[in-house]
Formats: structure tokens, C-alpha cells, sequence
């Protein structure tokens, strides 16, 4: 037990060492507060040159899901530790030991920083990202899908790529799990995501993930996907261009979702219906490039720098992304290959910003040691 008098002194050196970590932490993540400066004004710039107003609802969307999960890592942290006290025995206040450890584990290393920074950083720049996302349409309209469709059927010397993964992976259980790797994405990029964000570590690796995850938002998800605006061979038929080439892939999909779970499908159909009435419960749609293989490969090829059998798994669920990507309608082929292209450029061009951002800060920490060592002598 320890006095109630402590409490005081013991939370001012908790608050100091919290205080200190994001003090030295601080000079890594300028790159990543520079984007969220650039990106957040550029959104701004964009929005109010055409006249748009920006939703609020996509932002508050992601403000809610970080919430969880911040809430959820939490809960799982509680009950990692309580489970260890129960087999270790059976402590009069076991939650006053629980918090302890958790504040133990806060200040391990340099954690404490590296979520501040995080969350100061990345808050406004994902909420930016989703914001912007919803006004593509307004931005620039679709008009790069015929273009897309043309390109696709060239990769595949005049077949379309869905129709040659049709014949391999067109049976509903194949196309229902498929869809569940595909959507287990959401959830795996936002444990990589704060795997990293959490880390106790300073490391050139974690700011290299985190500055290519953002460029690859912004950059991939909002100006790339301004640019080249189209809507994917799920909404093809909705843009009355003639002939719909992606008809019978969907009343494929239609039908399979009559006796599996294909949960693409009513997302399609809510993300259309979100568009056309402009509300709904989700919005922003945006083919090229795709999101899911950026995010999916940079978080692919910092698996594979950490470990060999977790890069073995991510790459095979990399590879399952991409052909969900296409054999669910969501995406052009070249969207995809795009997709992975992107990624390894925005990790090249982060891992350089990284690299420099860590000699600066080596530099300026070996300056007052090479101070005193010239006084001495």
C-alpha cells in the first residue's frame, strides 16, 4: 500500500516524464505535422475555389473510429494485465495495480510522445482527407471510366480482367470469402496503423510508414483521385455510357449475395444512394487509384521489414485485396496497378524525408556533448 500523500508527487513525475517524451519526440514528427499543415490548407484552398461546403460528418466519422479503437486497445491492455495478476494471484486492489501497469507501459520508452504527435497530427489530416473525399464528384465528374474500361481491355488483350478472374474465382463461398478478406482491410489497416502510432520505439521505419501512409491518402486518395475521377465497374451502368461491359460481373455479384454474404454489394448499392441524394450514411466515391492496395502494400512492405513470416502474411493478403479489388467490382485493373506503383513511390519518397529528419536530429542531439568534450580540452 502506499500513502495517499504520494499520490500528488507521483503524478507530477508521471506528467513530467509524459511531458518530457513528447518534448523529444517532437523534432520527428515535423514532417508529419508539415503535411497535415499542407494538406488541411490545400483542402481548404480546393473547397472554397469551387465553391464547396465542406461535411463535417465524414471527419466526425473517423474522430468516432479512432475513438474506438483508442477505447478498444485500452480495454484489451485492462484485460491482458488482469488476466496476468489472476494467475499470478489474487491482489487486494487489483485495479489500482492494473492502472499502475498500464502507466508503466505509457511511459515505456518513448510511447507517450509518439501518441501525442500521432494524434495532433493525424486527426486533422485524416479528417481533411474524408472530407475532401466526399467532393470529388463536385470537384471534377466522372469521366475516366470509358478511358479505364479501354485500358483494362488492352491488359488483357481484349478481355476484360474480371472475366478472366471469373472463370477461377466466380462461385459464390470462393467470391464470399474473398469479401471478407476484403473487408477485414478496414480493421487491419487501422491495427497497423496504430501499431505504429503506439510504438515505444524512435525509429527512421515508424515515420517512414507514417509520412507514406499520408502521402498516399492525400495525395493518392484526394488530388489523384480528383484528377482521374471515375467511379469503378460497379457504378458503370449508373453513368449511362452506353454499353455497361461490367453488367454481368454485377448481376453475378447480385445474385451470389442472394445465398452468401457478399457485403460489397449493399455497400455498392448505399454508396450510390448516399451520392445520388447527396447525404446518406457513407459518401465519396473515387476509383482511381485504389486506396485499398496503397495502404494494403506500404503496410505489406513494413511487415516485411519487421518480420519474415509476418511479411509472408501480408503479402498473400495483398495479393487477395487485389483480386477482390477487381472480381467485386470496386476497381479497375489499372486502378490497382496504380495502387501498388503509388506505394512504393510514396514509400521512397518518405523514407527520404525520414532518413534526413533523423540525422537532423542526431545532429542536434550530439551538438552539446561535442560542446563540452571541446571545453574540456
Amino acid at each position: 500500500m502506499f500513502a495517499v500523500t504520494d499520490m500528488p508527487a507521483k503524478t507530477g513525475r508521471f506528467l513530467s516524464a509524459i511531458a518530457a517524451s513528447i518534448a523529444r519526440t517532437a523534432i520527428d514528427h515535423i514532417p508529419v505535422y508539415v503535411c497535415a499543415i499542407i494538406f488541411c490548407a490545400t483542402t481548404i484552398a480546393i473547397t472554397t475555389a469551387y465553391h464547396l461546403h465542406l461535411e463535417a460528418s465524414a471527419g466526425l466519422f473517423f474522430l468516432d473510429i479512432v475513438g474506438q479503437f483508442l477505447v478498444l486497445g485500452v480495454a484489451v491492455a485492462a484485460l491482458f494485465e488482469f488476466v496476468a495478476l489472476v494467475r499470478s494471484g489474487s491482489p487486494q486492489n487489483p485495479f489500482a495495480i492494473i492502472a499502475q501497469r498500464l502507466g508503466g507501459r505509457l511511459l515505456e520508452g518513448d510511447r507517450a510522445g509518439n501518441i501525442f504527435h500521432f494524434l495532433v497530427a493525424f486527426i486533422p489530416l485524416m479528417v481533411s482527407f474524408a472530407a475532401m473525399k466526399d467532393q470529388i464528384p463536385q470537384i471534377h465528374a466522372f469521366s475516366w471510366d470509358q478511358t479505364f474500361t479501354q485500358w483494362d481491355r488492352t491488359l488483357g488483350f481484349g478481355h476484360l480482367p474480371w472475366q478472366i478472374l471469373q472463370p477461377l474465382f466466380g462461385y459464390p463461398p470462393v467470391t464470399a470469402a474473398i469479401n471478407l478478406v476484403y473487408d477485414a482491410w478496414f480493421l487491419v489497416m487501422f491495427c497497423c496503423l496504430l501499431w505504429q502510432a503506439f510504438s515505444a520505439d524512435r525509429s527512421v521505419l515508424r515515420l517512414q510508414f507514417l509520412l507514406a501512409f499520408s502521402f498516399g491518402w492525400f495525395i493518392g486518395g484526394n488530388l489523384l483521385a480528383a484528377i482521374f475521377s471515375s467511379a469503378g465497374p460497379c457504378f458503370y451502368g449508373m453513368l449511362h455510357l452506353g454499353e455497361n461491359p461490367y453488367a454481368a460481373q454485377m448481376a453475378y455479384l447480385h445474385a451470389a449475395n442472394q445465398h452468401w454474404p457478399i457485403w460489397s454489394v449493399p455497400v455498392q448499392d448505399l454508396l450510390w444512394h448516399s451520392y445520388v441524394k447527396g447525404d446518406g450514411a457513407l459518401g465519396g466515391i473515387s476509383a482511381m487509384p485504389s486506396m485499398h492496395l496503397i495502404s494494403t502494400v506500404l503496410m505489406a512492405i513494413l511487415a516485411c521489414r519487421t518480420s519474415k513470416w509476418l511479411g509472408a502474411a501480408f503479402i498473400a493478403f495483398t495479393a487477395i485485396i487485389f483480386i477482390g479489388s477487381i472480381h467485386l467490382g470496386w476497381h479497375y485493373a489499372v486502378d490497382s496497378i496504380a495502387g501498388v506503383l503509388l506505394a512504393f513511390v510514396f514509400w521512397m519518397m518518405a523514407g527520404f524525408v525520414a532518413r534526413a529528419t533523423f540525422r537532423i536530429a542526431d545532429m542536434r542531439a550530439a551538438q552539446p556533448v561535442l560542446g563540452l568534450a571541446e571545453a574540456q580540452a
